[in-house]
This record gives C-alpha cells, sequence and structure tokens, in this order.
C-alpha cells in the first residue's frame, strides 16, 4: 500500500476499528463515536466511504442495507508506514537526528533499559 497518513477523523475511525473484532458497521462506530462527537449517520458513512476508497477498508454487503467492514491495514503497518515517513521527512532517514531529538525529553530508566535491548536484538539480527 502506498503511504499515505490518515487526517486525525479517519485516523479515530481506525483506531477504534482496530480495537474492534471484525466485522465493523457504521452504526457500532456511530454508536461508540458520532453522537459524542455531533455527527450525523451521513458523516459516518461518507469517512467509510473514504476509507475504503482509500485502501483501508474492505466492504461486504450484509443483511439488508447493512454493509459490513473490515480492515485492510494494521494498526502495527499504519505505525510503521507513518513513523517511516515522518524520520524520512524530517530526519533525513536519520535515526541518529530522531534520537537526538527524542532526547531532550525525559526518558526513564525503564525507556533507556528498554532502548537498549532494542540495539543489542538488531546487533544480533532477530
Amino acid at each position: 500500500m502506498k503511504s499515505q497518513r490518515l487526517p486525525d477523523t479517519e485516523f479515530e475511525i481506525m483506531d477504534y476499528l482496530w480495537d474492534q473484532e471484525p466485522p465493523v458497521t457504521t452504526g457500532m462506530v456511530m454508536d461508540k463515536m458520532g453522537r459524542e462527537r455531533g455527527w450525523k449517520i451521513q458523516t459516518v458513512v461518507t469517512l467509510f466511504a473514504r476509507l475504503t476508497e482509500r485502501g483501508f477498508l474492505r466492504v461486504e454487503k450484509g443483511s439488508g442495507r447493512e454493509r459490513l467492514f473490515y480492515p485492510i491495514i494494521s494498526r502495527e503497518e499504519y505505525l510503521r508506514m507513518e513513523t517511516e515517513s515522518f524520520v524520512e521527512r524530517y530526519h533525513k532517514n536519520s535515526f541518529a537526528s530522531l534520537l537526538s531529538a527524542l532526547h531532550r525529553e525525559q526518558l526513564t530508566e525503564g525507556d533507556l533499559d528498554e532502548l537498549s535491548q532494542w540495539l543489542e536484538n538488531m546487533k544480533e539480527g532477530k
């Protein structure tokens, strides 16, 4: 899939879908997210259509007018694409530049241990 960034609202919907057992319906999203955000059902239908057109969801016909939606891309795949794009665009593919930017944040001892373990695993080819 070609890397494409999801707008915030579409990402929120995908984030919800990734936490659900497929299939998901527009009604489920409307019940969980739409009402609290003041969306009309047509807004949810439009967002699902965009996600389907862009290759993030596949749709099947359910009973009656119901449509069943299934994520095509996993959360992990999407986050990897987003991260790779971010590192390429803002850090010129430099891991050192990324870490330098993160260094300004307060890293806990646990964060540093996790990073050390990750680096060790990379060296060993795991």
